[in-house]
């Protein structure tokens, strides 16, 4: 049989008789007799050819217009027929396991994967979790804006929204693969603008001469803690750890017996009850030698010779965060305001944020301090930058020496 017969053969499954054609692109015939367009689109579903065809069409862009939806009814239809390991709790479970797996894979490479992303992708689920029976052709972009517009998804910040929607659109992707996406993805294109009422995250810089109020305030004549809050809260402020990183961190990784040169080496932090790599994934070293005496005395007073802290529920829950402001409140602290007037306090992870800005206006190199807090680039870093006040940048001005040329007044 030559290549004619074969062609004829394969029309006659889904041309009459009466149809007589000449193929222009993919899907698209030409019309003899009438001079227009035939339509015509085939996939295999579930063992069996369906077929999707119109005749008549006046113009090319719309016999093009016309195959685009066809291919788009016809996958929708094969993701129905398909067993329930689209449906999405399955699905975005595979995702999470492929999270896992690139973390997993990359732990013996040069730049390991911190946990942050998995967090986050665990985190989005919570948001999707009235379309877990649902098949993933089923879910349709009515679903996606309905969660966008949902109460408990729209108080949420506006860099948390946009990277748990950046988890939701890929995990789709995943699923269904880069091509398929761009036509099936729900979330295709639903990128989330900032509402012009949404303040971006405003930084807290605790300033040194607050924070002593609130160290005297917390610890007796000789430097000892008077409550739990006292030494996480003063040792968080002078080294910057995250909170998770000070709770998982261990006295083997503490070194105090060089007066000129202590550190500590950041290697895990703490999260969902268990001990995990930083989130980076790198290690790094933080100098201690301005506490070094304070750690000392802490160390030999606790009662945890394992861990930097004891363990203790107060880590968890905000609990430190409300006792912090408890403390704050006592010594006089004025929060700032937003735009809205709403009063702006501080939050445990503010310690961070001062310790960076400290150690700016101190005149470190932000290339050290990016080193001391872990940040992978100075547009991570810059995130924990505050506004500095009027009365802290008096006189800068006289480091540039301006050149003035001697001349008389006219």
């Amino acid at each position: 049989m030559d290549e004619e017969q074969k062609d004829k053969s394969k029309k006659a499954k889904y041309l009459s008789p009466h149809d007589k054609v000449r193929k222009v692109e993919e899907c698209i015939y030409r019309m003899v007799n009438s001079n227009r367009f035939l339509v015509v689109v085939q996939k295999r579903i579930n063992g069996k050819v369906r077929t999707k065809k119109k005749r008549q069409v006046k113009l090319i862009q719309e016999a093009r217009q016309l195959r685009k939806k066809f291919t788009y009814e016809l996958e929708q239809e094969d993701m129905r027929h398909r067993d329930g390991q689209l449906k999405w709790e399955v699905a975005y479970g595979r995702y999470i396991k492929h999270i896992e797996q690139k973390i997993e894979d990359s732990k013996n490479s040069y730049k390991p994967l911190g946990q942050g992303s998995l967090e986050t992708a665990k985190a989005a689920y919570k948001y999707t979790r009235h379309w877990e029976k649902l098949f993933l052709s089923q879910i349709s972009t009515h679903h996606i804006e309905t969660m966008i517009r949902s109460r408990e998804f729209s108080i949420l910040s506006y860099g948390m929204k946009k990277h748990y929607m950046r988890h939701i659109r890929t995990a789709f992707k995943y699923i269904l693969g880069p091509a398929a996406s761009i036509y099936l993805n729900p979330a295709h294109g639903i990128y989330l603008p900032r509402d012009k009422n949404d303040e971006p995250y405003k930084v807290i810089w605790i300033r040194p001469e607050t924070m002593e109020k609130v160290i005297d305030r917390l610890h007796g004549p000789n430097m000892e803690p008077l409550t739990k809050l006292s030494a996480p809260l003063y040792i968080h402020y002078y080294t910057g750890l995250r909170s998770g990183e000070g709770y998982a961190m261990r006295w083997e990784n503490i070194h105090l017996d060089d007066p000129k040169n202590s550190y500590m080496v950041v290697k895990s932090n703490w999260r969902t009850e268990k001990l995990t790599p930083t989130k980076t994934g790198q290690e790094r070293t933080v100098d201690i030698t301005a506490i070094r005496k304070y750690l000392l005395a802490h160390k030999l007073r606790s009662p945890e010779k394992e861990f930097l802290f004891p363990r203790d529920s107060e880590w968890q829950g905000g609990k430190m965060a409300r006792a912090f402001q408890s403390i704050l409140k006592e010594v006089g602290y004025i929060p700032e305001k937003n735009h809205k007037g709403e009063e702006l306090w501080p939050v445990f992870h503010s310690c961070r944020s001062s310790y960076v800005m400290n150690l700016l206006t101190a005149g470190v190199p932000y290339l050290l301090v990016q080193s001391q807090t872990g940040h992978k680039d100075f547009k991570s870093l810059r995130h924990y930058i505050a506004k500095l006040e009027s009365g802290e940048t008096k006189g800068i001005s006289l480091n540039l020496k301006p050149y003035i040329k001697n001349r008389k007044s006219v």
